[in-house]
């Protein structure tokens, strides 16, 4: 038998305020942990799933995706204080290149980027009260980036 893992961080009963949605594909996980304690907070509510924030439309998804997300952010906003949210997409995702197999790379990003846009008009429309961010994730050689991924017109 092995020895329990003791995790060096302790415990905090405090809610998160931030939630983070974005893709389940582990080769970019690392990386996320440290954009997201880095730049967006050191203890995030995390939502990964394949396909990240696509799962916010229920017809670009699946509808049982779209529905168990629902009922998680249910949860969140009743028991979180939930005030700001992260959507990430991030560059050669499976899930759109299964998705969408007849679209180029550039193709699929405008799909993600348009996607992350749906996904704020679903939050804006639900909770009005949170400040929702749009985040593209790329690697350029070894290196991954995170950007702003805005497609919105001022208003």
């Amino acid at each position: 038998m092995t020895r329990p893992f003791v995790a060096p961080t302790q415990w905090c009963e405090d809610r998160p305020h931030t939630l983070v949605v974005c893709c389940s594909d582990g080769r970019w996980h690392r990386q996320m942990i440290e954009y997201v304690h880095h730049e967006v907070s050191d203890r995030a509510d995390l939502y990964s799933v394949p396909g990240g924030p696509a799962v916010l439309d229920p017809w670009n998804s699946s509808y049982d995706e779209s529905r168990a997300f629902e009922e998680g952010m249910r949860l969140f906003a009743k028991y979180h204080d939930i005030q700001g949210v992260w959507l990430i997409a991030h560059e050669g995702c499976a899930w759109y290149r299964t998705k969408h197999p007849h679209l180029e790379a550039d193709a699929i990003r405008k799909r993600q980027v348009e996607d992350l846009d749906r996904g704020r008009a679903w939050f804006r429309e639900r909770h009005p009260g949170y400040d929702v961010q749009l985040i593209y994730a790329s690697h350029r050689g070894n290196t991954v980036v995170f950007e702003p991924a805005e497609t919105e017109k001022p208003r």
